[in-house]
């Protein structure tokens, strides 16, 4: 997995159109509407999601945006109304655990673009700048707003190299500290919600977290936190 570090150039890019696999211009293609339509409804029945509280379904994220990359998943969201979902106040553990699940069990693509579900409420705001396209009414809910990256930039270079080396380090050693891990996962979603927050997406530290899970280390360190907490609980 170590990469040449030292050699490092950005997977990061931005574009003056978005993703021609899935657009005509700003309005989604209708094969690709279709697909999708299709798709979010096979995951609220797979979810137990009652019609009742679905508000919407929405596409975000690289792909309803110009950042988006080979690596972009298509953010399909079901807007819902939570307190319609019966789950005796376990909902958000209830929804994540079932995402969790459907990402294990299937490999849905679209144009080659993996499909990633989630369930938000609909009380959930928008980030700034973010593109939120509506399934229910085929139009945009908030535009997307172009910006600029610099594929050298030197601060989120910089991060990008520090963070590899150092899951580079704790995993090619066999490092079995779950808690210096999960202290590692904290940070980095306690560092991207925090720029979002602050900078919006073009945030350096949003960059660096999207970098990293291009390069699979994001994947790659939920994994061996994954593989270190069953190796806890078993009996050899």
């Amino acid at each position: 997995m170590k990469s040449l570090i030292s050699e490092l150039k950005l997977t990061l890019r931005s574009h003056e159109q978005l993703n021609q696999k899935l657009w005509n211009g700003d309005k989604l293609k209708p094969d690709v509407y279709l697909a999708l339509d299709r798709i979010g409804k096979e995951w609220a029945k797979f979810s137990k999601i009652p019609n009742k509280v679905i508000k919407d379904v929405i596409i975000t994220g690289g792909n309803a945006n110009y950042n988006y990359t080979n690596y972009s998943d298509i953010d399909l969201h079901l807007v819902v109304d939570k307190d319609g979902i019966p789950c005796d106040g376990l909902i958000d553990e209830y929804l994540q655990s079932k995402k969790e699940l459907w990402t294990l069990t299937h490999d849905v693509t679209v144009k080659g673009q993996p499909v990633e579900l989630y369930a938000q409420s609909y009380k959930d705001p928008f980030r700034e700048g973010q593109g939120i396209y509506s399934l229910k009414t085929n139009k945009w809910l908030q535009e997307p707003t172009k910006y600029s990256i610099d594929r050298n930039h030197p601060e989120v270079t910089r991060k990008v190299k520090e963070w590899m080396r150092v899951i580079d380090t704790l995993i090619d050693s066999n490092s079995d500290d779950v808690t210096e891990f999960t202290k590692i996962k904290g940070r980095l979603k306690g560092m991207r919600s925090s720029a979002i927050e602050k900078g919006g997406e073009a945030a350096p530290e949003n960059l660096v977290f999207k970098e990293l899970r291009n390069r699979g280390y994001v994947k790659r360190l939920s994994s061996y936190v994954r593989k270190l907490e069953d190796e806890s609980l078993s009996l050899k």
